[in-house]
């Protein structure tokens, strides 16, 4: 049974630099002890997703400034 997951890429927006590079440097390794298939590794693919995301938009603010 999938559930829905909670939308946390507000949240991880909000995450300043460092909280980011912590949960990137943490999500790798949780995606990969999860087996295939399961809820818990859609849950890091998408946790991953959203900091990436949050990630190159602070770049891109950072180099517009």
């Amino acid at each position: 049974m999938i559930k829905m997951l909670p939308d946390l890429s507000v949240s991880i927006a909000r995450m300043d630099r460092d909280d980011l590079a912590v949960l990137a440097d943490i999500l790798p390794g949780a995606f990969w002890r999860a087996p295939a298939g399961t809820e818990r590794r859609d849950w890091a693919d998408t946790l991953m997703g959203q900091v990436i995301a949050a990630q190159e938009a602070r770049e891109r603010a950072a180099t517009a400034e």
